[in-house]
């Protein structure tokens, strides 16, 4: 008898055991084909917000042709103007806006022309404003980060004056060294690696500044477009700003100016390009589908003399 109930008791062992184990090979099993599960749905989200991006893409690109059609300026009362807080779609939000690069300070502008026949002179200066503006506090440092940016992208390697900055002053750099690429720039984030540039200053510019491509690598000066610069960059292009110049800041979402003679603008800003339109944009979008965020920089450049806008970069996450 006695051998006998060991024997039940070692089968009752062996049962719960093997009940055990299914269950935790069930469970596992479970947890797995959720996570797949899971996986496949974040994939579809993430798939359909890339379809509607696209599709704002291109809507973006038919507005600018339309208002290029419609109307000779660009301002902030132009309909590709207006912001997108919240847009519903199918299981899911899109926002974005578009930005008219044009009313920024192109950073390729410091390359051309050289020292000392003004071009550069005007350009540098501009610059230095917008630096002081943003937090750099001596005209000498924001004179020298503007040298070493000129460095950055003009094609010789000959520092500009005592304050440039050329493949010396980084290949000694820990613990990545680099060098200086001596091109137009690409993406307003290259200022971060341009020597006395700090993050906090570069966090107040990113705004004012564009990195806009030179047709064929030949640096060009980018004409700014008064109606959409932002004020920080309309302050930049004078030393002493009128009080034209701020009544016209003030009004110009109301009265755009309809050319660069609007009385409004003053004297102040003479000698440097200006415009009221604009052929460089970008969009910003955000499109939220269930868990899924896609965000896409999109850049346009639209033809001066009439045509479609092209799409030249392209970017996500960031610009």
């Amino acid at each position: 008898m006695k051998r006998y109930g060991a024997q039940k008791g070692i089968a009752l062992v062996t049962a719960i055991l093997v009940v055990a184990l299914a269950a935790i090979a069930s469970a596992t099993i479970l947890a797995s084909a959720n996570i797949a599960i899971r996986r496949t749905s974040n994939l579809q989200d993430s798939e359909l917000a890339w379809w509607y991006a696209s599709g704002v893409e291109s809507f973006i690109r038919s507005v600018l042709e339309r208002d290029a059609e419609n109307n000779r300026t660009d301002s902030f009362a132009d309909n590709w103007a207006k912001a997108v807080d919240y847009l519903p779609v199918d299981e899911g939000f899109v926002r974005g806006q578009v930005i008219d690069l044009q009313g920024r300070f192109n950073l390729n502008n410091l390359g051309a022309g050289v020292p000392g026949d003004g071009n550069f002179e005007k350009q540098q200066q501009i610059f230095v404003r917008l630096l002081g503006a943003a937090g750099v506090e001596s005209e000498q440092e924001a004179r020298a980060i503007a040298a070493a940016t000129r460095d950055w992208i003009d094609a010789d390697s000959e520092p500009t004056g005592f304050d440039g900055a050329e493949d010396t002053e980084y290949l000694g750099r820990s613990p990545l060294p680099y060098r200086v690429p001596n091109r137009p720039m690409v993406s307003v984030s290259e200022l971060l690696a341009v020597k006395g540039m700090s993050r906090e200053v570069y966090a107040q510019l990113r705004d004012w500044v564009a990195a806009l491509p030179p047709p064929k690598n030949q640096f060009k000066i980018e004409p700014i477009n008064v109606n959409t610069a932002p004020e920080a960059v309309l302050r930049a292009l004078t030393s002493q700003p009128t009080p034209e110049l701020e009544a016209f800041m003030r009004e110009r979402v109301e009265k755009p100016a309809e050319s660069t003679s609007d009385p409004r603008l003053g004297a102040g800003l003479g000698g440097v390009p200006l415009t009221v339109a604009s052929a460089h944009f970008l969009l910003r979008a955000e499109i939220y589908i269930g868990s899924s965020r896609v965000g896409l920089y999109s850049f346009y450049f639209r033809p001066p003399n009439g045509g479609a806008p092209v799409i030249y970069g392209r970017s996500t996450d960031t610009e």
